[in-house]
C-alpha cells in the first residue's frame, strides 16, 4: 500500500513549500478505498476566504494511480476527516 513518503518522492514539487502556501494545505495523509485504492487527502483552507468569507478548513481528496501520481481533485468537499473515511468506504 502507497504510503505518504513515497508520494512525496513522486510529486516533489506538489508538496513544495511554495505550493503548499499557495492552496493554503495544513496537512497531507494517504487513506485507501474499499478496494485499496490510495487516496491523497488534503486538509486545507483553498479558495474558502473568496468572496470576504472567513477561511475554512475543509477536506480535499486526489485519487493516485499505479505510479503515485496525484489525479485531479474530486468534486466533492468534506468538513471532517470522518466525511472522507465514510466517502472512502465506497469508492
Amino acid at each position: 500500500m502507497a504510503n505518504l513518503e513515497q508520494v512525496k518522492k513522486a510529486q516533489p514539487k506538489w508538496f513544495s513549500v511554495e505550493n503548499k502556501k499557495f492552496f493554503h494545505d495544513v496537512d497531507y495523509c494517504i487513506l485507501h478505498g474499499k478496494s485499496n485504492k490510495p487516496f491523497l487527502v488534503r486538509s486545507t483552507y483553498a479558495w474558502t476566504d473568496m468572496f470576504g468569507q472567513k477561511p475554512r478548513l475543509h477536506y480535499r481528496v486526489n485519487p493516485l494511480n499505479e505510479m503515485l501520481q496525484i489525479e485531479p481533485l474530486i468534486d466533492d468537499e468534506f468538513a471532517d476527516i470522518d466525511d472522507v473515511e465514510e466517502w472512502l468506504k465506497d469508492n
